[in-house]
């Protein structure tokens, strides 16, 4: 399986709608970018929910109810739209939730990987590694280290200037 590197942007429209960028993380060159107003609108409604409840589980048959469609079916046309299975798209949003909390504040991995709707912080730590890179400790580690030197340039910048 190759890993996908999950980014999400708020576009600055009116609207607020969000922007989906997926790129494969090993390569620079394949990418696909979707704009929520682009997808088909049962899509539309099965992402914001998920996004909404990430943190919960939500059996496929819930959200094809919601769209009027059959599980197997909303599999299909999810993939189709978003180029994700619902599942990639749910852990993609919630390893998205996890590194944000990594960066923001100190709770414990086992209290993030339960915050972000994992069962499990060994499964969290297995998929956190293989999307991100990197295990959520060391995540954290790196960014508060280029959090720091940014903070020390910004800090001689301005006892220069």
């Amino acid at each position: 399986m190759t890993p996908y590197v999950f980014e999400q942007r708020v576009a600055t429209t009116a609207s607020k709608s969000s922007t989906i960028l997926l790129r494969l993380a090993d390569s620079g060159t394949k990418s696909a970018k979707h704009d929520s107003r682009l997808l088909d609108r049962r899509i539309q409604v099965v992402v914001t929910r998920l996004e909404n409840s990430s943190n919960q589980q939500i059996g496929i048959e819930d959200m094809a109810r919601l769209v009027n469609l059959s599980p197997s079916r909303l599999a299909h046309l999810f993939k189709s739209e978003t180029k994700l299975s619902i599942q990639q798209y749910v852990t993609q949003l919630r390893l998205t939730k996890a590194k944000q909390q990594l960066e923001s504040n100190f709770l414990s991995i086992k209290e993030i990987a339960a915050s972000v709707g994992f069962s499990s912080v060994s499964r969290f730590v297995a998929c956190f590694k293989i999307l991100v890179g990197a295990t959520p400790s060391q995540y954290r580690k790196h960014f508060s280290m280029v959090s720091c030197q940014s903070a020390e340039r910004a800090v001689a910048r301005s006892a220069n200037t």
